[in-house]
């Protein structure tokens, strides 16, 4: 008896389960005439199988392909690869009939057989170490922050950004040029103590932003 209850529970939770899964939103219009796999807060999240005029499976994340996954055009081409927000992103193979493209793509772009470089950073003197990452704001431009170990550094002296275009701000600790077009080029230079404030020396940075988008830049020294 307890069996046959728990059984039943179980074919009640999978039916529950897959009917949550056809309710599941795909934010792309070619895909979303239905919709198998993983899903949360409505939207295809993870592992999926999405069908509409076109194909795909693979990844998913708010409802979008992102991730590896297999996409497959009405017309018999297919791009199995790396997706970002809906696009092919990253390293993948599209084939169209006999033609077949290996290489890497950039906001659905194809970009060559090498990676694409976003920045460039050219001069690095006396710095132990820097990052360079993408926001998801809007607009063009730069957000420096200034490091000495894992808090600001209070011990700058002399600062000068030199950049090819756009206007200057600061917003409290962070040094920011918006308004850029590219390339972007930007110097930062500045003197600063040791920890211990015992030496001080000059630091020096240079870097080239290639791609749009706002990108947060930390220089950190010892």
């Amino acid at each position: 008896m307890i069996k046959t209850i728990i059984s039943i529970f179980i074919l009640l939770s999978g039916s529950y389960t897959y009917a949550q899964q056809s309710d599941c939103k795909v934010n792309l219009p070619a895909i979303s005439g239905s919709y198998t796999g993983d899903c949360k807060k409505g939207l295809a999240q993870g592992k999926g199988i999405a069908r509409g005029i076109d194909y795909y499976e693979g990844n998913f994340s708010k409802g979008l392909p992102e991730g590896k996954g297999l996409y497959k055009w009405a017309n018999g081409s297919y791009y199995d690869g790396g997706w970002k927000m809906g696009m092919r992103e990253g390293k993948g193979t599209f084939v169209m009939g006999d033609s077949i493209t290996k290489g890497y793509w950039k906001e659905d772009k194809f970009v060559g057989q090498k990676p694409k470089a976003s920045y460039k950073i050219t001069v690095s003197r006396n710095i132990a170490r820097s990052t360079i990452t993408k926001t998801i704001e809007s607009g063009n431009g730069v957000k420096i922050k200034l490091m000495m170990g894992g808090t600001e550094n209070s011990q700058v002296e002399d600062l000068t950004l030199a950049y090819s275009s756009g206007t200057e701000y600061r917003n409290g600790a962070t040094y920011g040029i918006q308004n850029t077009t590219l390339p972007l080029d930007v110097t930062v230079r500045y003197k600063t103590w040791n920890q211990l404030h015992t030496i001080q020396y000059e630091v020096l940075y240079e870097f080239i932003i290639l791609d749009p988008g706002v990108w947060n830049v930390s220089v950190v020294t010892m």
